[in-house]
């Protein structure tokens, strides 16, 4: 197996398009992604068109389903047929502060949905668990940094659902994220831009995140006081991974009372201090309005336009009540697509275990439920 970033992301193309759907003329046929450089990709297509991971079947892909503005692209409950591989193409860091990681593959036809994995109509490459550690591993020791597992727990209603459980064991130091395990949909650049989508999908967080999350070690690069919950980043800098912009929602802790809240933030660090540009925040919003659940499952959702305008915006709710929704430009100085969708990221600079619980994943090509309007009703 080719590693994930390589060879389907040493290609450059000059011609960075700004992507839209259509849907397709009637039931059964596929839509399109159409750019400003003339391409058009079929939905039944793009599962071929990455290198370095598994491209589902055309056949498996069923036609996009309408709502009432929007059409959806791929739907998984982690059902049966669904299979999350063991840890593979173990790798080593020699720069930086994550040093190992591995890539854990889902594939699969979900029973309960109809999709396969990888997500094919974003032109994924990779669909699946990325292992990030504080040290290098290899197949014997992985398991006392990260373990990844579907399983069957009572749901949102109370009855059987399968979800992607996720627990980061060791992370290194408090303040530091040095090992994560994000739900990862990546994809290469030379495709084109992610214009319009909305994901939602059903989380729940560890009963003791607030004390895990720690106010008092205040680094000058890190803090102990966040944990990821969404974000997505740019790339192809230069043929790389590297990237200019980044969106993250994080549930935070407050210094002074120890009570969470929600930050959600856009910046050019789309590869950290490692990236192409100097650290700048170009926006952050804070919502301490809308509780964060914990121990009990919610709601997540999130919709991006991506835009150099006014029309620009970032939306996210939980519960059906909105934390963020930001207007205004959101490219980063570069152009640069998004190629990285971290759906959820087992990531936190407090200490560990940090998990992850999560089934009911959707993604659309826009608000399934009306513009500006949460489907949690």
């Amino acid at each position: 197996m080719k590693h994930p970033l390589t060879s389907a992301e040493s290609r450059h193309t000059e011609c960075r398009d700004q992507w839209t759907w259509a849907a397709g003329p009637s039931a059964g046929k596929p839509g399109a992604w159409f750019g400003q450089c003339g391409l058009v990709f079929s939905l039944l297509l793009l599962a071929g068109c990455g290198e370095g991971g598994s491209a589902s079947s055309s056949a498996s892909t069923p036609a996009a389903a309408s709502g009432p503005t929007a059409n959806l692209l791929f739907k998984s409950n982690f059902g049966p047929g669904t299979s999350l591989h063991a840890p593979e193409t173990f790798y080593s860091v020699a720069t930086g502060d994550s040093h190992g990681g591995a890539w854990q593959r889902l594939t699969g036809t979900d029973s309960e949905t109809g999709y396969a994995w990888p997500v094919a109509a974003l032109g994924a490459d990779f669909s699946g668990a990325q292992l990030i550690t504080v040290d290098t591993i290899d197949a014997g020791t992985v398991g006392n940094y990260i373990v990844n597992e579907i399983r069957t727990v009572p749901g949102p209603t109370g009855n059987p659902v399968r979800e992607l459980f996720q627990t980061v064991k060791n992370k290194g130091p408090l303040g530091h994220g040095y090992s994560q395990a994000p739900l990862l949909i990546k994809r290469p650049w030379t495709i084109g831009e992610v214009t319009d989508l909305y994901i939602t999908y059903w989380f729940k967080h560890q009963p003791d995140l607030q004390t895990k999350l720690d106010t008092t070690v205040q680094l000058d690069r890190s803090r102990g006081n966040w944990r990821v919950q969404f974000e997505f980043k740019t790339g192809g800098y230069n043929n790389t991974y590297g990237g200019d912009y980044r969106i993250f929602t994080n549930v935070m802790k407050d210094n002074t009372d120890g009570t969470l809240y929600w930050l959600t933030n856009g910046d050019n660090q789309a590869n950290g201090l490692h990236g192409p540009l100097e650290k700048e925040i170009y926006w952050a919003e804070e919502n301490r309005t809308v509780p964060v659940p914990i121990d009990r499952w919610f709601k997540f959702e999130v919709y991006w336009h991506r835009s150099n305008g006014a029309d620009g915006r970032y939306w996210a709710a939980v519960n059906g009540r909105v934390i963020a929704d930001h207007r205004g430009p959101n490219l980063g100085e570069l152009g640069l697509p998004i190629t990285r969708i971290f759906v959820n990221n087992t990531y936190s600079g407090g200490y560990p275990e940090v998990q992850s619980q999560l089934t009911g994943l959707e993604i659309w090509d826009g608000f399934p439920c009306g513009a500006g309007l949460s489907c949690y009703e």
